[in-house]
């Protein structure tokens, strides 16, 4: 009973240094405080995709210097009694207002649009030949600027020479070094038209076509590999169904929602106000155009 009793208070005591060092004071600013245990609730409010930024004794001091820079402002926003302001006012009343209907719709209508596991399994069986994938096929090249060339190139195959070597060797796709002239799986309306027209009318691996011609040079053709048609697994789609059925359910629910508060609601429109009321002209937004940025180099015979 007394080892028992002793291993309570010791249990007490940790409990209780814990807690007071969870109040010991981090920061002082003036006669304001942070607290560690203000820090912690803090930190513990960054999105976890961001939580690394402050895994690091580093990363927690540059986040507690944004926080320090937080409290000093807010400390100048309380003493220019900013709250009191007209525009701040009606800002906050906004956000009143928009909080309010947010949480009530999300209590009137996200509750009732829940989905069952039958629910999106249902969805998928009836729309299937949503979730199926066409054939596919990979296919290796070799790119060669004239026709002569490929020939020669076609010569050296078919006296048994390595595709993949030939391809690093004098194929002038950029990529080829690297891949040995592979372009990986495409379905149809992926590739270039010449190229693929050749491409789709393999049937084997290993099979060849070529030389054929494009905007980028000859190409030679190899098939190594066939992706039958088939139907994406429902494991694959079901948080994409679930989106889908949630987002089209709610706006139903809210449809029903508004039309049902019109209908228990008086409501009379004084028409020829509107018609007095000039509506103002728009004004005219300058277009600024979009930089562009250099995209991933693809290999040629892929459709841009």
């Amino acid at each position: 009973m007394k080892k028992t009793l002793i291993c309570l208070i010791a249990l007490l005591f940790l409990f209780s240094c814990a807690k007071k060092d969870d109040s010991k004071v981090l920061v002082s600013i003036d006669n304001d405080t942070i607290t560690l245990e203000e820090f912690n609730k803090e930190l513990d409010k960054i999105p976890m995709n961001m939580k690394m930024l402050v895994a690091t004794q580093s990363g927690k001091k540059t986040y507690l210097d944004r926080l320090i820079m937080k409290k000093l402002i807010l400390r100048e926003a309380v003493k220019d009694k900013i709250e009191n302001e007209k525009d701040f006012q009606n800002r906050l009343a906004d956000i009143k207002e928009q909080l309010l209907i947010e949480s009530l719709l999300k209590k009137k209508i996200a509750a009732d649009s829940q989905l069952t596991e039958n629910d999106l399994k249902k969805y998928y069986d009836t729309n299937k030949e949503k979730f199926k994938k066409e054939k596919e096929i990979n296919t290796r090249h070799i790119l060669l600027k004239t026709d002569e060339e490929a020939k020669q190139i076609m010569d050296k195959l078919q006296k048994g020479e390595d595709f993949v070597e030939l391809s690093k060797r004098y194929s002038i796709d950029p990529n080829a070094k690297a891949s040995g002239g592979e372009i990986g799986f495409h379905r149809k309306g992926t590739l270039l038209p010449e190229y693929e027209a050749a491409a789709f009318k393999l049937t084997k691996v290993g099979q060849m076509a070529g030389p054929v011609k494009s905007q980028f040079g000859y190409h030679i053709i190899r098939l190594e590999g066939i992706k039958p048609p088939a139907y994406v697994p429902f494991e694959e789609v079901k948080d994409y169904i679930r989106q889908q059925l949630t987002q089209d359910k709610q706006k139903e629910l809210l449809e029903k929602y508004i039309e049902d508060l019109k209908k228990a609601s008086k409501i009379t429109i004084n028409e020829d106000l509107l018609k007095e009321e000039k509506p103002a002209s728009p004004e005219k937004q300058e277009k600024t155009e979009t930089p562009k940025t250099p995209g991933k180099q693809e290999s040629p015979p892929v459709k841009k």
